[in-house]
This record gives C-alpha cells, structure tokens and sequence, in this order.
C-alpha cells in the first residue's frame, strides 16, 4: 500500500508541475491567445478533487482505488490538452480568427482549441472560410441574383485579402466576419498550399451545392435532403479528412472510407435542422423533406407553436431519418488512430446523438430553439477522451432514450431498432 501511494503522490506532483508551467504560461501570453475560461476551471477543478482524494488516502478508509485516481488523472490530462499554448509567434489576424471563432461557433472552438497544432491553424481557418460561405446562404436580405453570384465566386476570393462585405449576414457576429474578412484570408494566404487546395476545392463544391438548392427552391425527395446535407456538411468531413490525411497524422486508408466521412456532416446537419424548427420556419428556412413530411400534413410549417400529434409524429419520423447515420458515424472513428482528430470528430457526435434524444417526442421543438445543458456539454467533453469512453456514453445516451420509448407503434418500434443497432456496434 505505502509503495502504491507513493507512486500516486508522484504522479499528483508530477501533474501539479504541469499546472504550474500551464498558469505561466497564461500569463506570460497576457491576452495574447484566447482560452476558454470554462475550460480552465475545468481543469483547476479537476486538480482540486484528485489532490483531496488523494491525501485523504492516508488518513480515512476510503474505498478509492488506484484505477479510481488514475481515471481522475487520465480527465485532467484530457482537459490540460486543450490548454496548450504558445505565446511566440504572435499574429495579430490568427488572434482575430481565433477569437471570432468563439463568437460563431462555441461548440467547435472547444474540439478544435484541442486539437493536434500541425492542423489546428488549417482547421480554424476551413472552417471560418465556410462559416462566411454559410453567411452568403443564409442573409434574408441578399436578392437572389446577387446571392449566387456571391456564392458562386467566393472560393476565387479566400485569399483575398481585400475581401470585405459591410452588411451581409443576419447575426451581428456573422456581418463582423465578414465586414473583417481579410485576416482570415491573411491566415489562408500563410497555409501551406496543400491545404489551400483542399479548402478551396470543397468551399466551390458546396457553393455550387448551395446555388443548386436555391434555384431548386425546396426539398422535396429524401435523397434531395440527402444531398442537401452532403453539400452543406457532408463535405466539410471529407474536406476535414483529405486534411488529416495531407498532414500525416492519418493514414492514407481513411480516403476510402470518404462515404462514411460523408455520414458524419450528414448526421450533424440533420441534427441541426431538426432542432432548430422553430428558428428556421420564422426566418422562412424550410428543409424539412415533403416526402417525409406529407404523411402527416400538407404544410409542415402549420406545426409551429401547435404540437398536435401529427406534429410529434412527423418529428419522431425526422430524427428516425437521422439515426440511420449513426453507426457510419461510428464506424468512421473506429478507423481513427490520433487522439486529438478522434476527440475533435467525435465529440461533436455525441452531442448531436444527446440533442436528438433531447429533441425526441419532445413538444418544445414547435415553439423554441431546444439545446444540450452547459453542463451536460462539459460532461461529454472532460469524458470523451477515446473511444472505449465513447462508446460508454453512446450507450447512456441510447439506455435512457429507450426509457422514452413507452408505446408501441411504428415510428417508436423503428426509433427502437435503430438504437439497439447502434448499442451493438460496441
């Protein structure tokens, strides 16, 4: 026993130096890069309840064991990855990209502050050049001859470093964006040029997608929303591989699995459009498919703030629709071998398969914008640190949806198969 405690208080000590350099190193940077305050204390936090437990090791009878502590440990490093910084180097338009980030998007700049630093730069950039192409899309303003004529000429316009809109975008950090432009073409401009290859090619993919939809002017068939989704998100996770794979640190093999990569921005974008009803009907953003819609109504958009049953059975029907990506999603990142790129991708998954349980029979999507809890957001990103951890909080997620399932009819027993398929690949 006195042998294992000692070997722990190395480790404790070992990880207390760790916090030490990390605080430094936060105050040496002074601002300079932006971290997450919430992830700090996170991380703090977590020092905090392992340092307790154990010095009361020696002094109570507490049944902790060493697996106990080193699971501790293991969540701290996990955290302290994330925190990694390096004030040289500093770069005035890479400080903006970053920040703004965190302004467009919490979520990712969470999975993408941890990842790898030979791609993070390439990552952060990929997806603000995207998130600009989404501002084009989106602004209720734009006529439409001058929407695609953006949409269609903006991968000729990366790396423009003159490139600036003053009033595109319906968010006030989306008109930011793109008012200030040019850092983010600065920082493209500085990526090697395999990299601009790979943006530059997918952003005129999915920009073209766009325009097609626009013209279309509606989706009608599942495998128009399908492609719907492969344009707007599945080709950012075949983009996101081809950039793993160009940079080393997956191999060459994952190229062939570019179908599954697709199932993963397929899965995410369905999970968006589900949750967000309410906000895309009131904006007059339709993407719900009629010919999944048309069994319950004529007019999915009579649906909003009236929850009728109708309304909960065409939901069910939607999320069904997107479960059947899941386990795609899952055999995608059992093909992963670098732990930052399978954290980045797959912690993203289970909050989306979390909200689709959220969303689930759930009434509120008809009148609001239903959302994760911060605190279950935390929770999926301190545990999610492989894929045995993974695994385990997919199948939480799957056991207490099927609490849910109480009736037997056709939408729930469908709901309920696609979950024990998904339960079994484990």
């Amino acid at each position: 026993m006195n042998t294992e405690l000692e070997t722990l208080r190395v480790s404790l000590e070992q990880e207390k130096q760790k916090r030490i350099k990390l605080e430094t190193d936060l105050e040496e940077a002074n601002q300079k890069l932006k971290i997450s305050t919430e992830l700090i204390q996170e991380a703090l936090s977590k020092y905090e309840k392992v340092y307790r437990k154990l010095i009361s090791l020696e002094n109570t009878e507490l049944d902790y064991s060493e697996k106990n502590l080193n699971e501790e440990l293991e969540l701290v490093n996990g955290v302290l990855e994330t925190l990694k910084i390096n004030p040289n180097n500093f770069d005035e338009s890479l400080e903006y990209c970053y920040k703004k980030l965190e302004k467009v998007s919490r979520s990712f700049t969470v999975v993408i502050n941890q990842l790898n630093p030979v791609i993070r730069d390439e990552i952060c950039i990929f997806y603000l050049v995207l998130r600009a192409l989404d501002t084009i899309e989106d602004d209720p303003n734009l006529d439409l001859d001058n929407k695609l004529k953006l949409l269609k000429n903006f991968h000729n316009n990366i790396g423009n470093e003159f490139y600036e809109h003053d009033n595109i975008g319906d968010e006030p950090d989306y008109i930011e964006l793109m008012r200030n432009y040019r850092h983010v073409a600065k920082i493209f401009n500085k990526l090697d040029s395999k990299y601009q290859e790979i943006i530059r090619d997918i952003t005129k993919k999915m920009a073209d997608g766009m325009c097609e939809f626009i013209e279309a002017k509606g989706i009608k068939k599942i495998q128009e929303y399908d492609l719907y989704c492969h344009y707007v998100a599945g080709l950012v996770g075949i983009g996101l591989t081809q950039i793993f794979v160009a940079s080393e640190i997956e191999e060459k093999a994952i190229l062939n699995e570019l179908n599954l990569a697709n199932s993963m921005g397929l899965f995410l974008q369905k999970t968006n459009i589900i949750r967000d009803y309410a906000e895309d009907v009131e904006k007059k953003r339709y993407f719900w498919p009629e010919e999944i819609c048309s069994e319950f109504t004529t007019n999915y958009i009579e649906f909003l703030g009236k929850p009728c049953d109708n309304a909960m059975r065409l939901l069910n029907t939607m999320v069904n629709d997107a479960l059947r990506h899941f386990n795609e999603c899952i055999n995608y990142l059992k093909s992963l071998n670098e732990i930052s790129v399978f954290k980045f991708c797959s912690i993203p998954q289970v909050m989306a398969l979390a909200t689709l349980e959220l969303v689930f029979n759930n009434e509120l999507v008809f009148s609001s914008n239903v959302k994760l809890e911060k605190s279950e957001s935390l929770k999926i990103f301190s545990n999610c640190l492989n894929y045995e951890r993974f695994g385990e909080l997919i199948k939480d997620i799957v056991q207490k949806w099927k609490l849910k399932l109480t009736k037997s009819d056709r939408i729930f027993d469908q709901t309920k198969e696609l979950l024990e398929q998904i339960f079994n690949n484990f």
